[in-house]
């Protein structure tokens, strides 16, 4: 901005004030890389007396300057400068001094340069050529916060609004057309798994009852050869494990619709770590270690309690080495008790530590199995408890799974001072 430029504007400026009577013009920085619209402006405007000019700018990064150190009412920007353009200057100045709006003036009527103005923060968009007594009003109205667009671009800016409302409106209807298709497979699925889960279990259980009868008969008096007897065992083991998915499959009905339902009671830690093993013979339970304080009583429902046991239980025997060790830990802690499973396995991949427990993800961190839901089961039943779940990777390989549940009224608190159970390598190892 030339000299001679800013002593018109400040001196016209100065003799407004004294003739408006102290009321305060509203003042104006102008933007534009030509000279003589600059000086042409400054002219038109500097008549008037509600317009006070306080200063020009021939590129965005000039008027970035202008507008810090003599924030202005409003900024008159052109849009096609050098250096920096007027659409980044705008977004710079709106973000900065949001009490300063912005008014485009330019020669181009184009509707995609008017909407990318207006997004970018400007407060009105006028066509160069426009009187200076409309631009005046224009300059008014967008300093007490009210918009102006010209009147030829106005229209092609209307329809192209109208349409992307259109669009905006043919999108919102095919996402809710989706997302209610999306809940009526949901809702087959979940019935589906409700069915399922309902027919399997009488017979199951049936067949459970049936193995365990024929284990008893002819097992002890040995009427059946080894092979015969082994095939026997198997078929138990395979319809336990059968009894298991079916179970999964029920926490996913109940979790699916009205939400799992617990029964809590006064529970002894000892009795339901040592039944747990004891159903777990099969998988050679007589590697777990149980450790666990004496008078621990949680208030839980023991049936799910021994289910998410089972299944943590299960998972460090199946996906460890066979000579290597399992080891329970219950313990006491501030107001609940812990249940820490830990192993000597494979361990678990730390990019697969965050979707450990997602539904139908992977049943362990061993190989795949299952249906999928195993540890999802086991963190949607603690949650239904008022408890809560935590895996650590060992450093030495392995996992520690670490369990919350209530404690009962009058169950020992964790002393002061003390440390809660590390894994079987001694280290707390890595979230």
């Amino acid at each position: 901005m030339s000299a001679t430029e800013r002593r018109n504007g400040r001196g016209r400026g100065q003799r407004r004030a004294a003739q408006d009577g102290g009321r305060g013009p509203v003042r104006v920085a102008l933007v534009d890389d030509a000279p003589e619209v600059r000086q042409s402006l400054a002219s038109a405007l500097g008549q008037l007396s509600q317009i006070e000019i306080v200063g020009h700018a021939a590129d965005g990064v000039e008027a970035i300057e202008l507008v810090e150190r003599e924030q202005p009412q409003v900024v008159i920007m052109d849009l096609k400068m050098p250096r920096m353009d007027g659409i980044k200057a705008t977004r710079h100045v709106v973000s900065r001094l949001p009490d300063t709006a912005v008014l485009v003036l330019s020669a181009y009527g184009d509707e995609s340069l008017v909407i990318e103005a207006l997004m970018a923060g400007a407060r009105g968009y006028l066509l160069k050529g426009t009187r200076a007594t409309e631009l005046a009003e224009a300059i008014v109205s967008a300093a007490g916060g009210q918009a102006r667009i010209a009147g030829p671009v106005t229209r092609p800016v209307l329809e192209r609004l109208v349409d992307a409302l259109a669009r905006e409106r043919e999108t919102r209807q095919a996402a809710e057309e989706a997302r209610q298709a999306s809940d009526r497979l949901s809702q087959r699925q979940q019935q589906f798994v409700t069915m399922a889960a309902h027919e399997l279990r009488t017979p199951v259980t049936a067949l459970i009852g049936s193995l365990a009868t024929l284990e008893r008969l002819l097992g002890g008096e040995s009427r059946l050869d080894p092979a015969e007897l082994d095939l026997l065992f198997a078929s138990s083991r395979q319809a336990r494990r059968l009894s298991r998915l079916i179970e999964d499959l029920t926490v996913v009905a109940e979790n699916g619709s009205a939400g799992i339902t617990v029964k809590p009671k006064t529970v002894e830690l000892d009795q339901a770590i040592a039944g747990v093993v004891g159903d777990l013979e099969h998988l050679g339970a007589d590697r777990v270690k149980i450790t666990a304080a004496s008078g621990l009583v949680a208030f839980t429902d023991p049936v799910r309690l021994a289910q998410v046991l089972t299944n943590l239980i299960r998972n460090a025997l199946q996906y460890s080495p066979p000579d290597s060790p399992v080891e329970v830990i219950a313990s006491a802690a501030p107001r609940s008790l812990e249940i820490a499973v830990a192993d000597r396995g494979p361990g678990i991949p730390e990019d697969e530590v965050e979707h450990l427990f997602d539904r139908f993800g992977r049943e362990s961190y061993g190989p795949a199995t299952g249906l999928g839901v195993g540890l999802w089961t086991v963190r949607e039943l603690l949650n239904a408890m008022n408890g809560k779940i935590e895996v650590e990777r060992n450093q030495d390989g392995g996992a520690t799974f670490r369990i919350q549940i209530p404690a009962s009224e009058g169950s020992p608190p964790r002393r002061k001072g003390t440390q809660p159970r590390s894994g079987p390598d001694g280290s707390k190892g890595k979230r």
